[in-house]
């Protein structure tokens, strides 16, 4: 017990010597554990960045909100692995500061509020965000927020009360650093004197200058956003043969609320949906009609546009790589004829000492002077044949080529603009392609000449752009031996690059790692290649190399 009692005493005599010793470094403790706390925070702030795939964007020191392909982070981890999240495209300038949001129950409104009041917040609080690099993030000096139910049994507040109080405090204390999230504006109540009170609030924040988006089902608020400056509709896209909602947000345009439709899809009896859209009114239910046929007509419109644009770039593109490759391939060609010429000077010359061989061995043996002068003749003439043409050709190039001059490479159909002349260099403008042409192979051309020459490119831009359609961007070898492989990557590259492609795939397995390292040492030999890297572990990682092309 003794023994007990003496341990216990000595235990304590030596914590307080400890405590003793320490007491002297408790500032320079307390130091470092605020920065190992510190160094915690940020290190946690890392780690949640990249779990829910953050960038930074775009900070600027004023209001302002331009953010592409936002996320809402919950969303993203709930979701992660299962499907995709519709991405949030939004867009708030000094000329339309307010947003109104409109479409169905359930069709993505308030997410979008939450996405908005989330993302800011965090980036305020200097968190890394889930949008595009590309995103501009303005600071605001308030963000006030009217998000779902806050009745109070206490407080003697009903829903309707408790916005109205919140709206109150909104317009009192907004100002124009000021962003403000209303959710289902003016609800609650008489959807009369809701929507007009909604209303008065809209154009109260309008006056103070406040940035803000707010959702609402209500009809005279479409039509205020759509008269007023300063506020914009937008609308939670909608499929309207399906019944389902999109989550896309349209701005520019009011939503509907695809409520009678929503109801005849949930069985409600025929005549009680007739005598509802009686209820209604003719002109909302042709107003919700003309929503609806001008989203459609929109969507039809807006494909068409993309693919027009889609198809002009792919032909812009193929056109410039066309031109490109008959340069090279015109350069290559007179190489070949240059080299081809050099031999047979060359065969001309032995052969001439052959000749003058013979001719001494005539002499020697005394041939007869006549037939003598015959033979060197005869050799003259065809010395003066071989050299004769490529004087010929140069005659043709010395024509002067002057800046703004329309040009082509002689022989080939691409034509271009002289931009700048150094030299017997010239700058070339062939479609979107610059280029430096040798002066010697390009001659003028009219504008007759350049007329016929596109007509005849844009045929064979048109069917470069079919076979880009059907060109499947991804090479699979698998299982395939190392002899096969090669010529079918060199066939599957010279297409690719035929046809203007940025990016490829060649999914060659994991195994050995033989066929990787083949493919990979094959692509180095294409000067076209501009990186080559393995896929995102997630879509198969060393498996699959991923080629871009310059």
């Amino acid at each position: 017990r003794d023994l007990e009692h003496s341990e216990k005493r000595e235990v304590i005599r030596i914590l307080k010597a400890l405590t003793d010793a320490l007491r002297e470094q408790l500032p320079q403790l307390k130091q470092a554990f605020q920065f190992l706390a510190q160094i915690d925070f940020i290190r946690a702030k890392a780690k949640f960045a990249l779990e829910i795939n953050a960038d930074l964007p775009i900070i600027e020191s004023k209001p302002e909100l331009v953010w592409y392909n936002a996320r809402h982070p919950l969303l993203y981890l709930s979701l992660k692995g299962k499907r995709e999240v519709v991405p949030l495209n939004i867009t708030l300038d000094s000329v339309n500061r307010l947003l109104l949001v409109s479409g169905p129950n359930a069709g993505g409104k308030s997410v979008t509020l939450k996405t908005i009041g989330l993302l800011q917040y965090m980036v305020q609080c200097g968190l890394l965000i889930p949008l595009s690099d590309r995103s501009k993030v303005g600071i605001f000096q308030d963000i006030f927020l009217d998000i779902g139910d806050q009745q109070s049994i206490e407080n003697d507040l009903s829903t309707y009360s408790s916005h109205l109080r919140n709206m109150a405090a909104f317009i009192q204390h907004a100002g124009e650093r000021s962003l403000v999230l209303l959710d289902e504006l003016g609800s609650g109540t008489d959807p009369n004197f809701g929507g007009a009170i909604a209303q008065s609030v809209l154009e109260a924040l309008l006056k103070k200058r406040v940035w803000g988006v707010a959702t609402t089902h209500y009809y005279n608020l479409k039509l205020f956003a759509g008269q007023r400056q300063g506020i914009t509709n937008a609308a939670m896209r909608f499929d309207d043969k399906n019944l389902v909602p999109l989550y896309v947000l349209d701005i520019g345009k009011p939503g509907s609320s695809f409520a009678l439709e929503i109801a005849r899809k949930t069985g409600l009896p025929k005549d009680t949906l007739e005598e509802a859209e009686k209820l209604v009114g003719k002109d909302l239910a042709g107003f919700e009609t003309l929503v609806r046929s001008l989203e459609k007509e929109r969507q039809e419109l807006s494909e068409k546009i993309k693919r027009m644009e889609r198809q002009e770039a792919e032909l812009k593109q193929s056109l410039a790589k066309y031109q490109s490759l008959s340069a090279d391939l015109e350069s290559r060609k007179k190489e070949i004829i240059t080299k081809a010429k050099e031999e047979a000077a060359a065969l001309l010359k032995s052969t001439n000492r052959e000749i003058e061989k013979t001719i001494r061995h005539i002499r020697e043996n005394k041939a007869e002077r006549k037939e003598t002068l015959r033979v060197r003749k005869d050799l003259e003439s065809l010395q003066q044949r071989v050299a004769q043409r490529p004087a010929e050709k140069k005659e043709k190039a010395k024509e002067p080529i002057k800046e703004g001059d329309r040009v082509r490479i002689i022989g080939q159909e691409g034509s271009g603009v002289v931009l700048s002349v150094k030299g017997k260099t010239a700058s070339i403008q062939f479609g979107e392609l610059k280029s430096m042409v040798d002066i010697s192979k390009l001659e003028k051309i009219t504008a007759a000449v350049e007329k016929e020459i596109s007509k005849r490119l844009r045929s064979v831009g048109i069917n470069i752009n079919e076979k880009q359609a059907h060109f499947n961007s991804t090479l699979d070898v698998r299982g395939k031996r190392v002899e096969e492989v090669v010529p079918l990557l060199d066939q599957f590259m010279d297409t690719a690059i035929l046809l203007g492609q940025g990016e490829v795939r060649i999914l060659h397995g994991k195994g050995e790692g033989v066929l990787r390292k083949v493919i990979r040492e094959q692509l180095r030999k294409y000067k076209e290649v501009a990186s080559v890297a393995d896929e995102h572990i997630e879509r198969g990682g060393d498996g699959i190399s991923v080629v871009v092309l310059k």
